[in-house]
C-alpha cells in the first residue's frame, strides 16, 4: 500500500444527500443472535425483500454489555454471501480485528444470479438497501451498545455498495472504503449496459453484472444509474474518510485458473482509478491504498481491509488497531 493522501475525518455531515434512509426511521426489533464467542449468528426481522436476513456480527474481544462502540457494515462481491468475510480462509475477519475496539457487521447483499448491487431494484424486486441502511441498521443499534459512530466499507460489488450507500447516506457514515471496487456503473456505456444484460443475472449464464432489474436500461434509465453510481456521487462525500484500493491485476506467475481474476482486477483498477481522478478534480481527501500486481482475490482484500483500518478506526472514534 503506498502514496498516502491524508484522510479528513467528518468534522460536520451534509445537511442533506440523495434519495437515502433517514436516520429518525421507527425502532426495529433487536437481532436474533446465537453463539457465545466473538462471532455471532443473527437473523434481522424485516418485511422488505431479499434473499436472507442472516447476518454475521463480530464482536470485539472487550465486548460487554452496556459499553458502547462504533460499528463497521462490510460488504462483500458478487460471488459470496453473509459468511464470506468471517469464513477463515476467505476473509478472516475475526482474527484481522483482534484488537479492534468496534462492532464488525457483514450482512448478505445476494450473489450471482440475484447479486443484489446494494440497491432498491426498479423492477421491485429487491430492496437491498432500505434494508441494510434501516432495518439491518436499527436491528444492530437496538441488540448491542454502540455509540452511533458508523463506517462502511466493502470489495468489488460491495466497494460500489460502500461508496454508493455513504454518498446516498451522507448522515449515516463517516467513512467509506473500497477494495478493487466496482465504482463506475456508466464507465463505456453503452457498451457496458449491453454487456451487463447479455452476461448479468439470467438464468444461464451469470456474471453477477447490474443488469436492467436493478437500475433499469443503461441508457434510458441513466438518471437511476447515476443516482447509484460512486463516480457521480463524488460531490457527497467530501465530509466522509474515505480509502481507495485496488491492484492492476499483472499478479505473476499466474495459475491459469487466476488469469480471469487478473483481468477482473484489471477493470476495477480502471474504474477505481476513474473514480480517485473525479476524487482529484474535486479536492477531496482521501487515503491511497492502490498498489502494483495483484488479483481480484481474498489475499489482496485482506491486506487492503487490514491497512484501511488506519482510516476507518479514527473515523468512528475508535483507537487503531
Amino acid at each position: 500500500m503506498r502514496r498516502t493522501v491524508a484522510a479528513v475525518l467528518a468534522a460536520s455531515v451534509l445537511a442533506a444527500g440523495l434519495a437515502g434512509a433517514s436516520s429518525a426511521a421507527p425502532a426495529r426489533p433487536p437481532l436474533r443472535c446465537t453463539g457465545t464467542g466473538r462471532v455471532r449468528s443473527c437473523t434481522v426481522f424485516t418485511t422488505l425483500k431479499v434473499r436472507s436476513n442472516a447476518v454475521r456480527v463480530v464482536l470485539p474481544a472487550s465486548y460487554r454489555p452496556g459499553r458502547r462502540y462504533p460499528v463497521v457494515y462490510v460488504l462483500h462481491g458478487v460471488g459470496d454471501d453473509e459468511t464470506s468475510w468471517t469464513d477463515p480462509k476467505r476473509g478472516d475477519l475475526a482474527a484481522l480485528t483482534a484488537t479492534c475496539e468496534a462492532i464488525f457487521v457483514t450482512p448478505d447483499g445476494g450473489s450471482g444470479r440475484v447479486a443484489g448491487w446494494y440497491s432498491d431494484w426498479q423492477d421491485g424486486s429487491y430492496d437491498w438497501e432500505r434494508y441494510h441502511v434501516e432495518d439491518l441498521r436499527l436491528g444492530v443499534e437496538a441488540t448491542f451498545g454502540t455509540t452511533g459512530r458508523r463506517a462502511v466499507a466493502g470489495l468489488s460489488m460491495g466497494g460500489f455498495g460502500a461508496m454508493s450507500y455513504a454518498a446516498r447516506n451522507p448522515s449515516l457514515y463517516r467513512a467509506a472504503a473500497s477494495y478493487s471496487g466496482f465504482l463506475d456503473t456508466m464507465f463505456a456505456a453503452p457498451a457496458t449496459g449491453a454487456f451487463y444484460d447479455a452476461s448479468g443475472q439470467n438464468d444461464v449464464y451469470s456474471t453477477g453484472a447490474p443488469s436492467r432489474g436493478v437500475w433499469g436500461d443503461q441508457q434510458a434509465d441513466a438518471a437511476t444509474w447515476r443516482a447509484h453510481n460512486p463516480w457521480d456521487l463524488v460531490p457527497s462525500l467530501r465530509h466522509t474518510a474515505l480509502y481507495v484500493s485496488g491492484g492492476t491485476g499483472v499478479a505473476a506467475p499466474s495459475a491459469p485458473a487466476t488469469a480471469p481474476m487478473n483481468a477482473v482486477e484489471a477493470y476495477t483498477r480502471t474504474l477505481t482509478d476513474r473514480f480517485v481522478a473525479r476524487l482529484d478534480e474535486a479536492g477531496i481527501p482521501y487515503t491511497d491504498g492502490r498498489y502494483d500486481g495483484g488479483s481480484h482475490e481474498w489475499p489482496y482484500w485482506r491486506a487492503a481491509f487490514t491497512d484501511s483500518l488506519r482510516v476507518l478506526m479514527p473515523a468512528v472514534g475508535a483507537r487503531p488497531c
